[in-house]
Parts: structure tokens; C-alpha cells; sequence
């Protein structure tokens, strides 16, 4: 136990939220004093049972840019994109069902991290830093200071308790979620869907699920390196390598199409694999005495009324939002918070006046993590329609690519008055998206069992120009030719419209396509598409 008895910031929690915070502080202000107290014993397992083994690019660029991780990243698994397997049929033959995914690397590298192994480099690396981590550690309780006084916080460990005084404490402790529990500070977000996950001490390829030789060949890597999806009505299932040669097997469910009790056990699971995805559950009958463990989580998705303070406390990870596993986001929002919350403690730190700027960080999380939850909320159902998903993805690969993803790849999410610039340009994205949402759901309606896509389609988004165009325009610097033209602000905001106007181009043919089996969409729109951005896909994913 540390001998201290006062720190700047007390961390409660030391996994991936947590150590990423403590480094992200230590690399602002190397004197900032931090304890990050864990209550697992380290070094972690490797393969620990952690939801988040898949990264996306904001994430990525968290850990190699903003933290400085790149060699922790190294021995993880460069990862093949998202890919997703559309439902055809009895699912029994995967050579036939939809392909939506890349056929080579895209610009922006993203990971399937294992959390044990990852996390024990970070504590490591904190550690080398100056953060006093300390393992096998409860925060037993706290007490948070009025006006301007130190919070206190008891601490329990084999050797003993002791009591800290700490200027600011963050709550990293995830479902434990110690200050919200504490404050009431919880709130339903309206999300019900529900989640098992398992790995195996084995690798699943799932090029080795047919003979068909265009199949196994039309890839320049393995399918085995994506995050991939199975999907079908109301749930997907996800495939996920782990360094060793593991695997990461995971069900996630709307519980009004299938209830949680369906899954609650690991046999239960297998049999609802059986019934949904055989292939898979044939599989995974075979490993299932190589099976590590089981986790069955309950109407995961939540909100929360604050996370960010300026009486000096934060949340960080899952202690505070958690909305959904699908396209990888987690340690996309663990990066997002963690820079408000660095942003506030760093400025305190220096004698700066925060309590205004908390609030107004809270609201912009928290109003983005709503904006996110569109996506989500109700579209589970839609995920059994190929055409409609495959167009999903693809307007939600804009959404995040060209908006968000760019303004944090830009290092500008935090700085207010650019913030302010561009909210007309964001808001014209969230309420497009909004429609857009609508949409799918609608056509999907109207669609259902109505000209199904040719059997074994592959859209290959990485071939989609517009598409693999944003992606290699995230970490591209502001050129000498464009300062001479506008200054910084001005060239991002450019981008940032030029995106906007893709977007509403999409929309136009989206609405187009989706009116041959939705008429009302046409009379929504009356505007006909300018461009053909998605018209080689559309003729791929046609079943004459």
C-alpha cells in the first residue's frame, strides 16, 4: 500500500478506462500525482474475460497518438475491419450468405486487442510514468469534499485499509459503478438488448466453414483477423480472435425477438446457436471442452445524468454510458470521456476556473453518446435484411468516418469555440441520421422476404471509393496549400461539409433504392439522386 496519504486524482479502477486516464494525465502534466487503485490482482490474466476486445480507428489512434502505445499495440492482432455475414436461408451454408466487408486493409490500422495482455503493458507503463498503481485493491468507500475540499477515499488491501485525500476522483470501477451508485446518478436509456460471451482456447476461421474455392480465395488475408458478424433478426453474434490462437465468441440480442432466458447458459446458447447460426454451433460443440469461461449479461445498455463534475469527480468507462458492442465502440467513448475528463483536471490542476466548463462537457458527451444511440435503439430487427443492413453499415461507416472520427483525429473535440463553429454542420448530420434511421427501419418492414440478394454477394466497402476516401482522410494534417487558402478551423470545417454534402448525396440514392419496395420513401424525397455512389453495389447485392 502506497505510503502517500494525498494525490491530485484517485483513480477507482485500473482497467482499460483507468490506466488509460492515468497515462493520458501523466503525458499532459508530468506532476500530476495519481493512484489508480485495482481490485483484480496483476499482472491479469492473458485472454482476460473482458467485453471490448475489438478497436475501431478513433480508438486506435487514442492509443497510438494520445497515449503513446504504440508498442503495446505491436504484439496485438492487426485487425481485418468489421465484416458481417447476412442470414441466408437456414445459415447452414456460409458460402451463400452476403459478405459485407474488406477485401484488403484499409488506411487507419484497427485491433483486436486482449484485454489481460494490453492491460498489463498499460499498468507498466503508468507505472514507469509516476502513477502509483497499486493491485488487489478495493475502494471501500469515499467521501466527496464540499466547496473547494479534498475528497477522502478508504482503501482495503490484504495488508490493511487506508484513508486518502485526493483533489479529484474518477470513477473507472465499470458496472460496479461506485459514484453512480453513491450519487443515483443511473438512467435507462430505452436500449433493452442483452449479451452472452465466451472464449475458446482455440482459433475459429471461418474460411474453413466451405469448400467453395471463390469463397476461401476472394480475400487478401483471412477472415479469421476481422471482428466478424453473424447476423440475423433482432441479434448478431460476433467472432473475435485472441492472441494464442483464442477466440472470443459472443450473442447479442433484442430481448423482444429473443428473450434473454433463451441464452442464459452456456447450453442454452449452443442450442439457440443451433437453432440460428449452425455452422457456428457445430463449431463450437466441437471446442466445448476447450471453453475458458461464460458471461451472460443482462440488459447491458445504460445511461447517466452526469459524468463530468465540476465539484471535481468523473466517470470513465463503464461506470458511466454503455449503449452497444456493435461496430466496436467501447474504447471509442473510453477515449472521447477520458479527453473531457483530462481536459477538466488538467485545467484545475493549473488554478483555472472548471465548474462551467464541466457542465458544458457533460452535455456534449452526453448529447453524443445519444446521437450514437440512434443507430442502435430499434434497428435490431433490420439486421435480418441483407440489402437494408448492407446500406446501414455503409451510411453508418459515414456518419462516424466523416464526422466525429474526423474532428478527434483533428485533436478538436474539446476545444469549445471550434465546437461552436461547426455545431450547424454536426446537428445537420445528427438530424439527417435521425431520418436515415427511420428509414431503414421502415424499408426493412417493407422488404421483408421480398428479392433476397444473390447468394454469396461480396460488397466490398473497401472498394467503395467514397468510402475508403474518409477513412484515409482521418489522420491527413491540414496541408501547407490549404493554410495559405484558410486557416486551420476553416479547412477542417470544409472537410466537415464536404462530408455532410456525400452524406445527403447518399441519402438521395438510399431513398431511390429503397422506394422499389417502399413507395412512401420516393414521395419523401423529391428530389432524384445527383450521383451513383452505391449504384455498383446495389447491381452486386441484385438477385437477377
Amino acid at each position: 500500500m502506497t505510503a502517500r496519504d494525498r494525490y491530485d486524482v484517485v483513480i477507482a479502477g485500473g482497467g482499460l478506462a483507468g490506466l488509460c486516464l492515468a497515462i493520458e494525465l501523466k503525458r499532459a502534466a508530468s506532476n500530476i500525482d495519481i493512484l489508480v487503485a485495482e481490485k483484480s490482482q496483476h499482472p491479469a490474466p492473458l485472454a482476460a474475460h473482458k467485453v471490448g476486445e475489438s478497436s475501431v480507428e478513433l480508438a486506435s489512434h487514442y492509443f497510438r497518438e494520445v497515449l503513446g502505445v504504440s508498442d503495446l499495440l505491436s504484439a496485438e492482432l492487426l485487425k481485418f475491419g468489421l465484416r458481417f455475414l447476412m442470414s441466408n436461408g437456414d445459415n447452414t451454408d456460409v458460402a451463400t450468405r452476403l459478405e459485407c466487408g474488406p477485401s484488403h486493409f484499409l488506411t487507419v490500422p484497427s485491433f483486436q486487442i486482449d484485454r489481460g495482455q494490453f492491460e498489463n503493458g498499460l499498468a507498466r507503463r503508468a507505472a514507469e510514468l509516476g502513477v502509483d498503481f497499486v493491485d488487489a485493491c478495493t475502494v471501500k468507500d469515499f467521501e466527496l469534499g464540499d466547496g473547494d475540499g479534498d475528497h477522502r477515499v478508504e482503501l482495503e488491501r490484504a495488508d490493511g485499509a487506508r484513508e486518502l485525500r485526493c483533489r479529484w476522483f474518477v470513477d473507472a470501477s465499470g458496472r460496479r459503478a461506485l459514484l453512480k451508485k453513491k450519487l443515483e446518478l443511473a438512467e435507462p436509456n430505452r436500449h433493452n438488448v442483452n449479451a452472452v460471451w465466451f472464449r475458446v482456447d482455440h482459433p475459429i476461421d471461418l474460411d474453413d466453414w466451405s469448400d467453395e474455392l471463390h469463397w476461401r480465395t476472394r480475400l487478401k488475408h483471412s477472415r479469421r483477423l476481422s471482428t466478424n458478424h453473424l447476423m440475423g433478426e433482432g441479434y448478431w453474434v460476433w467472432l473475435i480472435p485472441l492472441a494464442g490462437d483464442r477466440t472470443s465468441v459472443g450473442i447479442v440480442v433484442d430481448d423482444k425477438l429473443h428473450p434473454f432466458a433463451e441464452i442464459a447458459s452456456f447450453e442454452k446458447a449452443l442450442v439457440w446457436l443451433e437453432r440460428h447460426e449452425p455452422q457456428c454451433a457445430e463449431v463450437v460443440r466441437e471446442l466445448a471442452d476447450r471453453k475458458m469461461d461464460f458471461k451472460a449479461l443482462r440488459n447491458y445498455s445504460h445511461g447517466v445524468k452526469r459524468m463530468f463534475s465540476g465539484d471535481r469527480w468523473c466517470l470513465a468507462g463503464e461506470s458511466g454510458i454503455f449503449i452497444d458492442p456493435f461496430y466496436s465502440p467501447g474504447s471509442d467513448f473510453i477515449a472521447m470521456a477520458n479527453g473531457y475528463s483530462a481536459d477538466l483536471i488538467t485545467r484545475d490542476l493549473r488554478g483555472e476556473a472548471v465548474r462551467d466548463l464541466a457542465d458544458r462537457h457533460d452535455q456534449a458527451y452526453r448529447s453524443l453518446c445519444r446521437t450514437y444511440l440512434v443507430n442502435y435503439h430499434r434497428q435490431y430487427p433490420l439486421m435480418g435484411s441483407p440489402r437494408v443492413m448492407t446500406t446501414k453499415i455503409v451510411w453508418d461507416f459515414v456518419m462516424y468516418w466523416g464526422g466525429v472520427a474526423l474532428i478527434y483525429f483533428a485533436g478538436r473535440l474539446y476545444d469549445g469555440p471550434f465546437m461552436e463553429k461547426v455545431r450547424p454542420t454536426m446537428q445537420r448530420f445528427a438530424s439527417m441520421n435521425v431520418r436515415m434511421q427511420a428509414l431503414f427501419r421502415d424499408w426493412a418492414a417493407a422488404a421483408q422476404g421480398m428479392d433476397p440478394p444473390r447468394p454469396g454477394t461480396f460488397v466490398d466497402y473497401a472498394e467503395l471509393g467514397f468510402l475508403s476516401n474518409l477513412n484515409a482522410e482521418l489522420p491527413r494534417k491540414i496541408s501547407s496549400q490549404e493554410r495559405e487558402e484558410a486557416s486551420d478551423d476553416e479547412a477542417l470545417m470544409a472537410r466537415l461539409e464536404r462530408n455532410v454534402r456525400l452524406a445527403e448525396d447518399l441519402k438521395l440514392e438510399i431513398v431511390a433504392e429503397a422506394a422499389h419496395c417502399l413507395p412512401s420513401a420516393a414521395h419523401a424525397c423529391e428530389d432524384a439522386p445527383r450521383t451513383e455512389h452505391l449504384s455498383e453495389m446495389y447491381a452486386v447485392m441484385r438477385s437477377e
